[in-house]
């Protein structure tokens, strides 16, 4: 007789509580997805380069209209705290101390992905997807592509879009905006 094996999932409030106590070392990179704690891989220097520059380019577009989080936690559900690389979130007078931003605060996600890209693109998009943020740019930086989601539906997104060099996008919540897509991708290695 075959026994099923069963996963032990936590919510978020778990999650914290095992962070309060410690259970997670002070330098280990974890976040929670839907209900699995899940160890994040190390940042290169090629990735970190990336999205300082991203965070920087981004700051010049919308400072005093969006809060710019870089590597912070947001808030889904009860079972997912995700930290996508750069979250832009509407603005609050607290900055977020009270509570993390939800799928209703989020106007722009951003993944930027080497060795991760099979997950990001597989298990946290759809994550996003499911939670209702509206749009999610992942940088593909192994061929150097912008592929953009909209529309989130119950079974992913209904739009995705890539984008290469010498074209232009316009995130939604910003569509003021016309985005050289060289400048998000054309940065040297």
């Amino acid at each position: 007789m075959s026994v099923q094996m069963q996963k032990r999932l936590f919510t978020v409030q778990e999650y914290h509580l095992m962070g309060d106590a410690g259970i997670f070392g002070n330098n280990e990179r974890v976040e929670l997805i839907e209900g699995e704690i899940i160890e994040m891989a190390a940042i290169g220097k090629r990735h970190a380069a990336r999205v300082d520059r991203l965070a920087d380019f981004f700051y010049e577009l919308v400072r005093r209209r969006a809060i710019i989080r870089v590597q912070n936690p947001i808030c889904l559900d009860d079972k997912s705290e995700p930290q996508p690389d750069i979250a832009l979130v509407q603005r609050r007078t607290d900055f977020y101390e009270e509570s993390l931003p939800n799928s209703e605060d989020i106007l722009l996600l951003v993944e930027v992905s080497d060795s991760t890209i099979d997950y990001d693109r597989d298990v946290k998009v759809p994550n996003y997807a499911r939670s209702g943020i509206q749009e999610v740019w992942l940088w593909d930086l192994e061929v150097n592509c912008l592929e953009v989601y909209r529309f989130p539906t119950a079974n992913g997104y209904s739009s995705m879009q890539k984008f290469a060099e010498g074209e232009m996008v316009s995130p939604l919540a910003f569509p003021d905006f016309e985005v050289s897509v060289d400048l998000i991708l054309n940065y040297s290695d």
